[in-house]
């Protein structure tokens, strides 16, 4: 089974980890980036600093770079990035039974276990693989990590969207396909995501420990203000009232942790975890 993959140049922070985490496993990485180092919105985005991350990650020269105009080039910012991984997407499909499209703040943590569904998934004639995310908000002062739960400090798993599809895919939605057959893999045989009803069907259950790393909010300040700005998502949120929120949780843990039973939004629920492999990385 041959694997290729493809990521956006744009977000430095954890790239080195992420990459790293499946780099053994593909033949080809296709690195797509505006050509004028701005977002799908028009504002700059750190491209540079990614490319020089990618390269450093690249020791058996794997990446091909894909610039392209990325900048408001559909209606809408969402339709944009829609566009910018279709293109990318085409060009890893070639050759590719399946193409990875991982974020760069996504890690794989245990490679084995994703390359089991992956085969699963080609064996039952699915196009597109769901797998579970543990979605990390953010580090405390001393080395910990905030990660979204249940109400009563479960596992919870987050789900961005089908981490691989099958070369030649069509994708509808950021990284999501309307027409392919999907295959979704959680921790649990029944849905863990708030996200989705209770009733989404779950295929396959791997442990948690398998899960991927989603490093979403574990940034810097500056990181963070630029994510504000270039997201996909910028235009739909308060990011003011949002920053403010992160600093406090990250500056008050085990108060943020014990007001999980009592927070009504389900996505307003974190619970104090170690993740000794990050706890020292600077992003």
């Amino acid at each position: 089974m041959r694997l290729n993959a493809y990521v956006l140049a744009g977000d430095p922070a954890w790239i080195p980890q992420s990459i790293g985490s499946y780099y053994d496993h593909v033949d080809r990485i296709v690195v797509s980036f505006d050509r004028s180092r701005r977002s799908w919105t028009g504002a700059p985005l750190s491209v540079d600093a990614a490319l020089s991350r990618i390269a450093a990650a690249d020791p058996d020269g794997k990446v091909v770079l894909l610039p392209g105009d990325h900048v408001k080039t559909a209606p809408s910012v969402l339709a944009t990035e829609t566009s910018q991984r279709q293109a990318a997407l085409d060009a890893a499909s070639d050759g590719a039974d399946w193409v990875i499209q991982l974020d760069t703040d996504e890690i794989v943590t245990d490679w084995p276990a994703l390359l089991a569904q992956l085969h699963e998934a080609r064996d039952r004639e699915a196009k597109a693989v769901e797998y579970p995310a543990r979605m990390i908000y953010a580090r405390t002062r001393d080395g910990r990590f905030l990660e979204h739960c249940g109400r009563w400090w479960s596992g919870q798993a987050g789900f961005p969207g089908p981490i691989a599809v099958a070369g030649g895919t069509r994708l509808s939605v950021a990284r999501q396909s309307a027409t392919a057959p999907l295959f979704r893999v959680d921790t649990a045989p029944w849905n863990t995501d708030p996200a989705h009803p209770f009733t989404t069907r779950v295929h396959a259950v791997v442990e948690r420990s398998a899960a991927l790393i989603h490093m979403s909010w574990v940034r810097s300040e500056s990181q963070m203000a630029e994510k504000s700005v270039v997201s996909g998502y910028a235009v739909t949120r308060d990011w003011d009232r949002d920053l403010e929120s992160w600093r406090r949780r990250a500056r008050h843990p085990v108060l943020t942790t014990l007001a999980a039973p009592l927070a009504r939004d389900p996505f307003s629920r974190f619970r104090l975890v170690s993740l000794p492999d990050y706890a020292d990385v600077e992003p």
